[in-house]
């Protein structure tokens, strides 16, 4: 057990430096705390939350290269101002969200596209169990009910680690696209699954969990797959407004 000095969050403009206590930080963690603080400290040093400023790529660091070019590349495809992109990855929950997909829209749209697929394994379970239950109306008991036969099901048992992180996301981006929001999401929830240790059964526990659930089993998702490509303005409009919503952050559009 050790110290180390990192930002934990972004508060306004300002990213906050405090002493942070860490037992059970994975190393791949422990990276990206201290790449959110050289982007923390490179903003700020050099102002780039300001919209007069322009930034020489020069002075850009190698460690921080990729990110500026995913940033630039957003920017482009959805035409909004680089200053508001930067005060958005500015707030840790988003940029530890865009860490854990390798600031790679490419990565993204390949995760989303397993969630899909095993999105359409736990309908077809659900369909199975409605079948053979005859349920008329979702009560929190059928729903505890079918949580535990997905829970047994031979094909949606083993949907497990990054496959759940891909349905989380996948309905995340399916509503935000289809203007859908019965459902409250939680990015923190998205950046744990995609450490791998959710299982459906942690997905759908607690009141969260069974309003997801109900979701499914209420078929208000649906099964469209809206986005052609990684770099279709339509899926990268999903994925950054989608995230500037879920965190208060505003875009505006780049004239």
């Amino acid at each position: 057990m050790y110290k180390f000095k990192t930002p934990l969050f972004a508060e306004g403009f300002f990213c906050v430096d405090i002493y942070l206590l860490e037992m059970d930080m994975s190393l791949t963690e422990i990276l990206h705390e201290l790449q959110y603080k050289e982007f923390c400290n490179f903003v700020k040093e050099n102002e780039l939350d300001n919209d007069k400023n322009q930034l020489n790529e020069f002075v850009i660091p190698g460690k921080l290269k990729k990110i500026w070019s995913f940033l630039t590349e957003l920017k482009d495809i959805i035409k909004v101002k680089l200053k508001d992109l930067v005060k958005l990855f500015l707030n840790k929950v988003v940029f530890k969200f865009f860490a854990k997909i390798k600031f790679s829209l490419s990565y993204l749209f390949n995760l989303v596209k397993k969630g899909f697929k095993a999105y359409k394994q736990v309908i077809k379970a659900i369909g199975e169990y409605m079948a053979s239950t005859k349920v008329g109306r979702w009560t929190e008991d059928k729903l505890k009910d079918l949580d535990a036969f997905l829970a047994k099901h031979p094909k949606t048992k083993r949907i497990a680690g990054i496959a759940v992180a891909g349905i989380l996301i996948y309905i995340w981006l399916n509503m935000t696209f289809t203007g859908n929001a019965d459902y409250d999401f939680d990015m923190g929830d998205m950046i744990m699954a995609l450490g791998g240790g959710f299982t459906l059964s942690t997905l759908f526990a607690g009141p969260e969990g069974m309003a997801l659930l109900t979701l499914f089993a209420t078929g208000v998702i649906g099964l469209s797959f809206p986005w052609p490509g990684p770099q279709h303005i339509q899926f990268v409009g999903a994925v950054i407004y989608g995230s500037a919503k879920l965190v208060g952050n505003k875009l505006r559009k780049d004239k």
